[in-house]
């Protein structure tokens, strides 16, 4: 595809939004607001805030919804919601304030703080730096690891402390600096270096230093800490539109995803922290600030995204960069549900350039968006409490953008979100076929007996295991448990030989408070058996959907574990 292809859209002519270019900005903004409750019910979100500054004042607000369905108590600018990967901005600030004080360099090796911290490339475990792990351009591959910390309902399944062992193996998927990928972990080890350097923990150090200087009193660390009259409910999409209230909230404190994804925040907080950065970013501003400091580090193009490229999209401590109109959306999900990058609808008009300034972030049960215009002084601050169907806190967003600046760029955004729904739902559909299509085509007999398979199996390299149970109803299945937790527990069919699977439908999916993930290969344990064919002695697992032809080899322990054998009348399987 041409690069000027990228201009069109399949959703521009007659489906446009409509917005009267003649119209002043805050009726635009008014109209705009009005299909933000269509885009929030065709994609189970309960309740949305939505605030919008321009030439440096806010001058737009709107709540849809609730923030506790059950209890029927509305969202507002004061309810405080899950943030997840807006953290980063904030670790980046406090980083920031570290390399002012001259306690650590951007180009600081992390190993000169954190002499804990290896990894089998030398290159990388000498010259990795602050400014690579702020960036994510190390080239490091986490996503299996992240498979193994989280698989939904909340719970961290690995301790902190096994942080550096984990860091140590991560494969390289492209040389140091040589190109993108996000990567949460590189915030862990920044959230390491702030604590390493300051001898005080991720939390109280962001909250004494960042949050309490510049009045961001309802922003947190800690969701046990916030009045239960302000706290919104966190909630997952379903296919038909359904909010669904999940049973917990993404566990945070004291795990090493605090610094990347931990805080929670309202609108009102998240405004006054869009006006200070903007304020910093005023050319004529010498900094003086007390808290932002090295601001021109903090938003500057230290890494391209997704190249190439005809105009700016990269990533800076934090933030992410783009030129309009272009892609955006990059930290979010609603990208992935494109196949090709250049297919994505574009945000922005060809006449009306613009930089902005961005980033997203997630938890189980909410989405949020930041964008940022230094130009004009403006932002648009969407937060829901919903993981929905797809990213509608991403549509949201463009919406807003597009009402403030008038943007001719021909996109519906509510009919985006509703294909975006589409698609998000049909990749679990696809899953399902392919299930089918492999049960369907295979030669083999049904195995007769599963109870060959039952037993613990540890994860050859990760303090990680995998309990595998007899079915509590049905004598044709297993179950499996992530660490031994009732909570996590999944039920595992035969599939084909000795190949069993685990797939979920969407709103399985959803209801457990996992993350999208619709990769065939995530869903399947191939057994290795004994020399006689009778006993299971280990499997296979493909835990990183980037590199599925990486497996993870879980080995069958030789003891009896207590519980293995009496518990199967206690276990719920499924939401």
């Amino acid at each position: 595809m041409g690069l000027f292809a990228l201009l069109s859209s399949p959703f521009s002519g007659a489906q446009q939004t409509q917005i009267n270019k003649d119209l002043p900005v805050l009726e635009r903004l008014n109209r705009a607001s009005d299909k933000i409750d269509d885009i929030c019910r065709s994609s189970g979100v309960p309740g949305a805030s939505i605030g919008v500054v321009h030439n440096g004042h806010q001058i737009h607000t709107h709540s849809y919804g609730y923030r506790d369905v059950a209890k029927g108590s509305p969202t507002t600018s004061q309810s405080v919601f899950g943030i997840g990967s807006l953290t980063k901005s904030f670790v980046a600030a406090a980083l920031a304030q570290l390399v002012d004080q001259e306690m650590i360099l951007w180009d600081t090796p992390v190993r000169d703080v954190l002499p804990e911290f290896h990894h089998r490339n030398p290159i990388i475990e000498e010259t990795l730096t602050v400014a690579d792990i702020l960036s994510h351009r190390s080239g490091l591959a986490g996503l299996g690891d992240m498979n193994l910390a989280f698989q939904g309902d909340g719970d961290m399944l690995l301790p902190k402390s096994s942080l550096y062992h984990l860091v140590e193996q991560f494969p390289t998927l492209f040389p140091l600096r040589s190109d993108w990928n996000y990567l949460v972990w590189g915030y862990s080890l920044a959230g390491e270096i702030i604590e390493k350097l300051t001898g005080t923990d991720v939390p109280t150090y962001v909250q004494e230093h960042v949050l309490t200087p510049l009045g961001l009193n309802a922003s947190t660390f800690d969701p046990d800490s916030v009045d239960p009259d302000r706290l919104a409910e966190p909630y997952a999409g379903l296919s038909d539109g359904t909010a669904f209230r999940l049973n917990k909230r993404q566990v945070f404190k004291d795990t090493f995803f605090e610094a990347s994804g931990g805080m929670y925040s309202n609108l009102d907080d998240l405004i006054k922290w869009s006006k200070a950065l903007l304020q910093e970013m005023k050319p004529e501003t010498k900094s003086k600030h007390e808290t932002i400091k090295q601001i021109e580090s903090l938003i500057s193009n230290h890494a391209p995204i997704a190249n190439p490229s005809l105009r700016e999209r990269s990533y800076a401590y934090g933030w992410a960069r783009t030129q309009l109109p272009n892609v955006v959306g990059f930290i979010g999900d609603n990208v992935d549900l494109w196949e090709d990058v250049r297919d994505h609808p574009l945000l922005g008009s060809q006449d009306q350039p613009l930089f902005m300034i961005y980033h997203q972030g997630s938890t189980v049960g909410y989405y949020t968006f930041v964008a940022l215009f230094p130009d004009t002084q403006s932002a648009v601050v969407v937060l829901i409490n919903s993981i929905a169907i797809s990213d509608a806190a991403d549509w949201i967003a463009r919406l807003m953008i597009q009402a403030l600046f008038d943007l001719h760029d021909g996109q519906d955004y509510v009919a985006l979100s509703k294909e975006g729904n589409r698609r998000a739902i049909k990749e679990f559909e696809v899953l399902a076929e392919k299930i089918s299509a492999k049960r369907y085509t295979c030669q083999d007999m049904p195995l007769s007996d599963l109870r060959s398979f039952i037993g613990r199996y540890q994860h050859t390299d990760r303090p990680f295991h995998i309990d595998i149970l007899a079915h509590p109803s049905n004598d044709s299945k297993l179950i499996f448990q992530f660490q031994g937790l009732k909570d996590q527990t999944y039920e595992l069919r035969h599939l084909c030989g000795y190949e069993f699977e685990w797939a979920l439908t969407h709103d399985e999916s959803k209801k457990r408070g996992r993350y999208n993930n619709a990769e065939l290969e995530a869903y399947l344990f191939k057994f290795n058996m004994s020399e006689d064919g009778d006993t299971a002695v280990s499997f296979s697992w493909a835990t990183d959907p980037v590199l599925p032809e990486r497996k993870d080899v879980f080995l069958k322990s030789k003891e009896r574990h207590l519980g293995l054998q009496d518990q199967n009348d206690q276990v719920v399987v499924g939401p």
